[in-house]
């Protein structure tokens, strides 16, 4: 589920994206208590397991607004949010016992009277053995978990923690930095009895100077079978802010 590959908008025109991840999480900073229905019985780490290996696809509609020559234009859209089942055999940074999965987003968004086509892609990284999440690639992008992220086997309503701290960098040979980024989750208790886990995911980018220079807010809901589904993503840079929601 991974960091982000964010926003991004073109000179004249908007072409605004949102590619959700989830950085995983550790116990840490848990807090107890939340509302609602009973939130026994869910464990992240199997979710996550469960994601990487079957992937999985939602429509969305992408809303929200971004900077053109100075003013602020709404942006409307729609497409495709896709995880793709995860290809175990490769590699990433050194380790050789990892598995690929590819995040997708093809779409159409609607920005100033013009339509622009969307088809973006990163290829996030985990560990073959417990689906631990090791990093990210993208076009001029190579971003590597300071650690490898960690899950819960157990989490329930009204928690929070650190998840880890992505170093940002322009490309496998790590030369040239580009900051870091810093993961943490909250969850809500569901408001039925045994229903869906609210897990929310956020991730802030920093550059070298330690300047934040995007926020990630990702909505996700896990069941008791531990089956992770994508709820709403949001990325918010000095560009503008674009909302991505499953329908």
């Amino acid at each position: 589920m991974r960091i982000k590959e964010g926003l991004r908008v073109g000179t004249a025109t908007a072409v605004a994206l949102v590619l959700i991840a989830c950085g995983g999480g550790s116990n840490n900073g848990n807090l107890s208590g939340g509302g609602g229905g009973s939130s026994q019985g869910y464990n992240l780490q199997a979710g996550i397991t469960n994601m990487v290996t079957h992937g999985l696809s939602a429509n969305v509609t992408l809303s929200g607004s971004v900077v053109i020559s100075g003013t602020s234009t709404s942006v409307t859209g729609s497409g495709t949010y896709t995880l793709s089942a995860g290809v175990g055999g490769g590699t990433f940074n050194g380790t050789t016992t990892t598995t690929a999965q590819t995040q997708t987003l093809i779409g159409t968004v609607t920005a100033a009277g013009q339509s622009i086509p969307i088809n973006q892609s990163v290829t996030d990284y985990y560990a073959t053995s417990n689906s631990n999440f090791l990093g990210e690639t993208a076009a001029g992008a190579y971003d590597v978990a300071q650690a490898p992220f960690q899950y819960p086997t157990t989490v329930s309503g009204g928690e929070s923690g650190t998840l880890g701290t992505v170093l940002r960098y322009g490309d496998s040979t790590m030369s040239t930095s580009l900051g870091t980024a810093q993961t943490t989750y909250t969850t809500t208790a569901p408001t039925t009895q045994n229903g869906p886990l609210g897990i929310t995911i956020t991730t802030k980018s920093y550059d070298t100077t330690n300047t934040l220079v995007e926020t990630d807010v990702t909505n996700y809901t896990m069941t008791t079978s531990n089956v992770i589904s994508f709820v709403s993503s949001t990325a918010q840079a000095t560009g503008g802010t674009i909302t991505a929601t499953a329908h």
